[in-house]
């Protein structure tokens, strides 16, 4: 019966799924951005997805115009409000931390 018990305690923590990305030192948490969307609605998937390429391509400041016309859609949720407008102030974090691109 003890045996039972320790193998019944033992077992690997569960991950809560998708993990905010580190950007700049920064978190940033599109993971719960996109979970609070309907993606197959084209107005959200556009815009976050082309906020998920100005980060993978460092165009932070890029990024906030796409996250603003997302916040400003009609008919969000305030819970949908509430996580773009986190997202925004952390790219806003991650801007200001960026190093200056080099000119082309």
């Amino acid at each position: 019966m003890a045996g039972t018990l320790v193998l019944a305690g033992c077992g690997k923590p569960k991950v809560a799924g998708p993990q905010p990305m580190q950007v700049n030192g920064v978190k940033v948490d599109l993971p719960k951005m996109q979970a609070a969307f309907p993606l197959d609605k084209p107005e959200f998937a556009d815009c976050i997805n082309k906020t998920r390429m100005c980060i993978r391509y460092g165009k932070y400041a890029e990024a906030l115009p796409e996250l603003d016309k997302l916040a400003a859609t009609p008919g969000l949720t305030d819970a949908q409000k509430a996580v773009v407008n986190e997202v925004i102030e952390q790219m806003k974090q991650v801007a200001a931390k960026a190093p200056p691109r080099p000119a082309q």
